[in-house]
């Protein structure tokens, strides 16, 4: 213990008294530790994103919808393409029970709504309760749709309220300003209390039971399903089929989610089954396996991160490379010293030590600097500049600390040896 302690007391001192040399020697371990807490954020951001992704799109979807391919290949043989009713809906669901969410979904692409004297271009969107099990992005005022509204057709809706759009570049922006053709129901939304108020869609009434706030794009988990749906008004789906909203020749589209990825090709089989049985040909639809989406997705995503974190070991590499020069450097320039403290009777683990712990101590300074510029780069900095910051944990810095320590007395080795090797007579004589 006390040989560590003078080694340190030595180190200090050789570090103090060649400040410049010191301090280019711990800037690369810095610049190390800074990138690497940049990355490991990056990568423990990823990873939690993708745990509230999965939470709230699931992983185990699938997505049924007509194969216009299969109807339309032959203009002489013209099939009229099977419909998915919400008949065919149920007689899935008594099939299935185990189905965490079967999702029946229809648009009806351009309706108007008329709220006063005011009428403005909206879309409509025929859903259940099981719309809102997945991919639910919003906080709900008022109340969403249950199953009595569903089953006794009534004329009720929900309008959602979009988010500010995020950051973009001026071209984004007047893209988005010229094909936003429901920009005067989103005003609507944005600027009245609609909850409780009674609105005619397409000449039917219809009252306004909740407003969905889509989050602000900074708190939004997002998903994960490859699809990004802007909705206007969702309203019973049972209820446009009665008003034809949605035409008789107008399929269901089905957005459903088995509950776990264990079950999902036995599930995936008996929906191929049902759709065969039920239609003649399991042809007519196209079964999408979104699972494979959704794991490919994450994959690149964790491709993406380990990239980044790899970035920040090479900086470490560099770093620890730098102080291995150093070190031989100042071995070199103090071969006289070292001969001295052999001759008067330093053991050659006492030489080694005091090399490894002046550079271990180079390593715990560049750590500890760059733990603290990373954590200014990851929160500050990076919000000032839009960027978005970096969920910085307490344990980061930590660890970033002592990889530096750990690169420094692993670079270190090879220097201290080299000194230890040095003979007293030799290093006595060396100018």
């Amino acid at each position: 213990m006390k040989s560590l302690y003078n080694a340190a007391r030595t180190g200090f001192t050789e570090i103090w008294a060649h400040k410049t040399r010191s301090v280019l020697s711990f800037l690369a371990i810095a610049a190390g530790s800074l990138v690497f807490i940049d990355a490991f954020s990056a990568i423990f951001a990823t990873y939690e994103r993708i745990e509230k992704q999965k939470e709230v799109s699931g992983m185990a979807r699938m997505k049924i919808s007509q194969n216009y391919s299969q109807t339309f290949s032959s203009p002489d043989e013209y099939v009229p393409p099977p419909v998915i009713s919400y008949d065919d809906v149920l007689s899935l669901r008594r099939e299935m029970p185990g189905l965490y969410m079967v999702s029946p979904e229809a648009r009806d692409w351009r309706n108007v709504l008329q709220y006063g004297e005011r009428r403005m271009t909206t879309s409509l969107m025929g859903v259940t309760p099981e719309w809102a099990k997945r991919d639910f992005v919003y906080k709900l005022r008022g109340r969403f749709l249950d199953w009595h509204d569903v089953e006794n057709k009534l004329r009720v809706c929900v309008l959602v309220k979009k988010a500010a759009p995020p950051p973009g570049n001026s071209f984004s922006k007047s893209m988005l300003k010229k094909y936003n053709f429901t920009g005067g129901f989103d005003m609507l939304v944005a600027h009245n209390d609609m909850l409780g108020e009674t609105v005619k869609i397409d000449g039917f009434t219809f009252t306004v039971i909740g407003v969905l706030e889509e989050l602000p794009y900074s708190k939004r988990p997002g998903t994960i399903t490859g699809y990004s749906q802007d909705y206007k008004v969702l309203a019973p789906v049972t209820t446009l089929t009665h008003y034809n909203f949605i035409n008789s020749y107008q399929s269901l589209d089905l957005s459903i989610d088995t509950g776990n990825e264990q079950n999902y090709d036995e599930s995936l089989r008996k929906i191929n089954n049902f759709l065969k049985i039920r239609f003649g040909d399991g042809d007519f639809f196209i079964v999408e396996n979104q699972l494979e989406v959704i794991r490919e997705r994450i994959a690149a995503s964790m491709k993406s991160a380990l990239v980044t974190i790899s970035l920040g070991m090479l900086a470490f590499l560099a770093g620890g490379i730098g102080i291995m020069n150093v070190t031989l450097a100042t071995v070199f320039a103090r071969t006289r010293e070292i001969g001295v403290r052999r001759a008067i009777g330093a053991s050659r683990r006492d030489i080694m030590l005091q090399f490894i712990v002046e550079a271990v101590m180079l390593g715990l300074i560049g750590g500890i600097l760059g733990s603290a510029l990373g954590y200014l780069w990851g929160v500050p900095i990076k919000v000032i500049l839009g960027m978005g910051g970096s969920p910085i944990k307490v344990w980061m810095p930590f660890i970033s600390v002592l990889i530096a320590a750990f690169t420094a007395f692993a670079f270190a080795i090879y220097p201290a040896w080299v000194a230890a090797g040095l003979k007293p007579a030799d290093a006595l004589r060396a100018e």
